[in-house]
């Protein structure tokens, strides 16, 4: 499979040039955790919050699940492996190579979005499994995944997904089940010592502690006219990410390590995970309740 995988990275990488380059580097961000953000938002602040929560859980999750399998591989990738043969375009995502994780997020992301394809076009699921396989064939071109990295991201992807659904569709399948996936969070988060898993796991538990209060607390209307949408968007997502950056910074006079970004200790990871749990209860709980003091105040006039 070596070999495969050699000779359909040198072939893909022969079609070099800048336009490609600057194609595939904006085509891979569509496995990345900021279109997720993005798509998230869109989707919980003015679609479905049920349905938004549905697929965070599956994307989160889907993180999670390859972090630990990469802790398991520690594949290399083309460009660490072969820097003679292989030419890394962008930063780079640093870590290990199989599974992708772009691929695994690009396939969950695109399977749940499936789920109500039909309602908004025919054309959207095309677009979706399009989508896909651009951002597999990119990260194969930009110098970071092998054939088989990308297939092997597809495949636990499509398999964690079904075996999800199956389970969660059977009608004896008890409520709490649902939680326990929790208790294994922090120790593979531990383990790995993952950025990436850290970060995945504090937003899951940021969800699962802001949207179950918003519900009761809340009760927010996710759907308004188009200009209101588009002010939760700019103001919600404005709000995250000075919270992300704010944050961060705030960590960095003193709280972070000197090499945190290179090499994280435990201190370090824990405190993004504070950092990615404060900006999701943002999201699911501090953006809904202004949205509906706001609107309504705006109403009442």
């Amino acid at each position: 499979m070596q070999s495969i995988d050699l000779i359909i990275s040198d072939w893909v990488q022969s079609f070099r040039n800048d336009f490609l380059d600057a194609f595939f580097l904006f085509i891979t961000e569509f496995g990345d955790e900021t279109v997720f953000l993005i798509v998230a938002a869109i989707i919980y602040w003015t679609i479905d919050k049920k349905f938004a929560y549905r697929v965070i859980m599956f994307f989160l999750y889907g993180a999670v699940l390859n972090g630990a399998l990469k802790s398991l591989t520690m594949s290399p990738r083309p460009h660490v492996e072969y820097p003679d043969r292989f030419v890394l375009v962008g930063e780079g995502s640093g870590g290990t190579s199989l599974p992708s994780g772009h691929a695994q997020n690009s396939t969950i992301l695109g399977l749940t979005l499936s789920e109500r394809g039909q309602r908004i076009s025919r054309r959207f699921n095309t677009l979706l499994l399009v989508i896909v396989i651009l951002v597999m064939v990119s990260r194969i071109y930009l110098g970071e995944h092998y054939l088989s990295d990308v297939i092997f991201g597809f495949a636990v992807a499509f398999t964690f997904y079904a075996l999800v659904n199956r389970f969660t569709n059977n009608q004896s399948f008890p409520k709490w089940v649902e939680y326990l996936p929790l208790l294994v969070l922090i120790p593979i988060a531990f383990i790995t010592n993952d950025k990436n898993v850290y970060i995945a796991s504090a937003t899951i538990l940021g969800f699962m502690v802001g949207y179950p209060l918003e519900k009761v607390l809340i009760g927010f209307k996710e759907k308004g006219p188009l200009v209101q949408s588009i002010i939760k968007l700019v103001f919600g997502l404005g709000i995250a990410l000075a919270l992300r950056i704010g944050i961060k910074a705030l960590f960095e006079m003193g709280l972070y390590s000197s090499d945190f970004e290179a090499s994280p200790l435990l201190s370090d990871q824990l405190l993004d995970f504070v950092r990615y749990f404060l900006v999701t209860i943002w999201m699911s709980l501090g953006a809904p309740f202004f949205f509906k003091w706001w609107f309504e105040k705006k109403s009442a006039k």
